[in-house]
């Protein structure tokens, strides 16, 4: 049975819903993606004029090398090869690149780049005709998973759906272990109003991991527009689906995803008397009940299900997710630790999940026992090695987390570690250890080496040398022109009273990102000071006032221009209310300062009261 890894199905489902050709698809288990331009003088005409020179023994990427740096003189067509380089049976090198009649030894079972650069030129000029039948033809030899993803996507952009669905549903006949083609299928059916191979298709991807995800699998395949969906929900319910289990459980996932649970839990309880021990469609009820019950009974259910598949791993994390989601953290760690339940936790996913929920309920030895039995996993010892340093800081073992958070290398943890690491030793003092530390991240990860230069001229100012992080910053910013972050780092840095160069920097900021609130607020914020553009201000800052996130700030710096012009009213309107509810320093200081303005004494005091008694402010914590 082969295993539908969540990311798989996302990035699947990803796929299904915009172009099959989505290279987030390939980010997976099974392969990586690899999207190449071709760049082709503009001169040529011809892939055999492109291949003319080539020596027999090239290797593929050695042909597009060439042609990356000819600048703006040529003509950018892009070539879908995405498994080029992982699986480099899809492309003969040598002789494959020149058309047949120049090739002796070519493969025929086997994709021609010669054909595919002709279909590519086709569809370039238009030729869209040419250029389907030469990618579907080439899509049916051997290990042409890549061309079928690129014919699939010409075809969904000038074909009707129907032609498309026939196509795709031959090549995956022809490849039935294919499984993003099985959903490309599923939604194609769907689209083409053909429900029962729909079913069908579903059922397929079922029988590959009958754990899957069903609530996902069914985002992926349903239309992405609304108003298909509810056109897709009333044909449902017009259709005598009987007890189909396959479109029972989509109408269930489309009345769920309508806010009609009730209708819901009727479809699914009648795909359940088909496939009662379908873990699929027993989450997908737990989902539905989630709408319509008490926690309890989602509890109940879930227990009971297990009873009816108890060795089934999908379930137990389902449990043990809900169960976390709902703040029951002590009743999961007895569920983890259950003697009926301990071939659960020799699995390294749920071992991981164990120890995290260890780790926050205290429990540090026996989640510590857990994340080193870990380590030697290729898969989970970052992850492990992390969450040894989490474990280590909040036993106030800090050398030990410093050890661990270095030997975290896992790129989308990397970062988090490293500064980590970083401010436990900034808060020891150990500056030399904090700048190898930020100099050792952009040696290991060009791709982090801004991160690692704003890491490193932090670590200086706070070590009184802001002069020299602003000297590291300037240095960073020749080797990186118009980063950002640097280019930010660098506002955030300068004294106070250099207003000219702040404004300098964030108005080129704001240039080259202008939807960065980021950036807004800080250039607000500057005016403000200069009491400067009071118009601009208001104006960039208004659409911010309401915003979740930079609300509150957003109110603050106009509540500070409102101070500078002596409108204390538009101050008590800004910020009152929110203080009344969640008071914090800034506002407090604020409105103390407008009630003192209105001669309102008593006002001013119970600010103050608040600011001392309930946030422990005093005097010298805002110099």
């Amino acid at each position: 049975m082969l295993k539908l890894f969540p990311a798989v199905i996302s990035s699947a489902c990803c796929a299904v819903r915009g172009c099959p050709l989505n290279p987030r698809f390939f980010a997976s288990k099974y392969a990586k993606p690899y999207c190449l331009s071709i760049y082709l003088p503009i001169q040529l005409s011809t892939p055999q004029q492109l291949f003319v020179k080539l020596k027999p023994n090239l290797k593929p990427l050695d042909v597009f090398k060439p042609f990356t740096v000819l600048g703006k003189n040529v003509v950018a067509t892009t070539l879908t090869l995405a498994s080029l380089l992982f699986s480099p049976t899809v492309f003969s090198a040598g002789t494959n690149f020149a058309p047949a009649s120049q090739s002796v030894n070519q493969s025929l079972s086997q994709p021609s780049l010669y054909a595919i650069l002709m279909a590519e030129f086709a569809a370039d000029r238009g030729r869209m005709d040419q250029a389907l039948a030469t990618y579907k033809q080439q899509s049916f030899l051997a290990d042409a998973a890549p061309v079928f993803e690129r014919a699939l996507g010409l075809s969904l952009q000038n074909e009707p759906p129907q032609l498309s669905l026939a196509f795709a549903n031959a090549w995956q006949q022809q490849n039935p272990d294919h499984v993003p083609a099985i959903f490309y299928v599923t939604h194609l059916a769907l689209k083409a109003h053909e429900y029962e191979l729909a079913g069908e298709k579903l059922n397929q991807i079922l029988q590959y991991d009958p754990d899957a995800d069903l609530s996902q699998i069914l985002i992926g395949i349903y239309p992405t527009e609304t108003r298909d969906q509810a056109e897709l929900l009333a044909t449902l319910n017009r259709l005598d689906i009987k007890n189909n289990p396959s479109l029972l459980v989509m109408k269930a996932g489309l009345l769920l995803q309508f806010q009609q649970p009730k209708a819901a839990l009727m479809a699914i309880n009648r795909a359940l008397k088909t496939n009662p021990k379908s873990p699929a469609f027993l989450t997908l009820k737990a989902d539905i009940l989630q709408a319509l019950s008490p926690s309890k009974q989602v509890i109940a259910f879930i227990a009971q299900a297990r009873k009816t598949v108890p060795d089934n791993k999908a379930l137990f994390v389902y449990q043990i997710r809900y169960m976390l989601k709902q703040g029951k953290s002590a009743q999961v760690w007895q569920q983890l630790n259950a003697r009926a339940n301990q071939q659960f936790l020799a699995d390294e996913e749920i071992k991981l999940l164990a120890a995290l929920v260890g780790i926050d309920l205290k429990k540090y030895a026996a989640a510590d026992r857990l994340l080193k039995a870990l380590i030697a996993s290729p898969n989970f010892k970052d992850q492990a090695n992390y969450y040894l340093a989490v474990s280590a800081e909040r036993q106030n073992l800090l050398n030990d987390a410093i050890g661990y958070y270095g030997k975290v290398m896992q790129p989308d943890l990397v970062l988090k570690a490293r500064q980590q690491q970083i401010d436990l030793l900034i808060s020891q003092s150990r500056f030399e250890e904090a700048i190898a530390s930020s100099v050792k991240l952009r040696e290991q990860f060009d791709s982090f080496a801004p991160q690692s230069y704003i890491m490193q001229a932090n670590i200086l100012q706070k070590n009184n040398q802001t002069a020299q992080a602003l000297a590291l910053l300037n240095s960073a910013q020749t080797n990186l022109p118009n980063n950002t972050d640097i280019l930010f780092a660098k506002v955030l840095l300068l004294p106070d009273d250099d207003y000219t160069s702040k404004l300098r920097l964030l108005k080129e900021l704001i240039r080259l990102a202008p939807a960065n609130v980021d950036y807004q607020l800080e250039y607000a914020q500057t005016l403000v000071n200069l009491k400067q553009n009071n118009e601009e201000v208001t104006a960039l800052l208004t659409a911010l006032i309401n915003d979740k996130e930079v609300g509150l700030k957003a109110r603050q710096i106009l509540s500070q221009q409102a101070l500078h012009q002596s409108d204390n009213s538009t101050v008590i309107s800004l910020l009152s209310d929110n203080f009344d509810i969640v008071p914090d320093v800034i506002s407090g200081l604020l409105l103390q300062q407008t009630y003192l303005n209105l001669g309102n004494q008593k006002e001013a005091a119970r600010i103050n009261q608040i600011l001392v008694n309930e946030l422990g402010y005093q005097p010298e914590n805002l110099q």
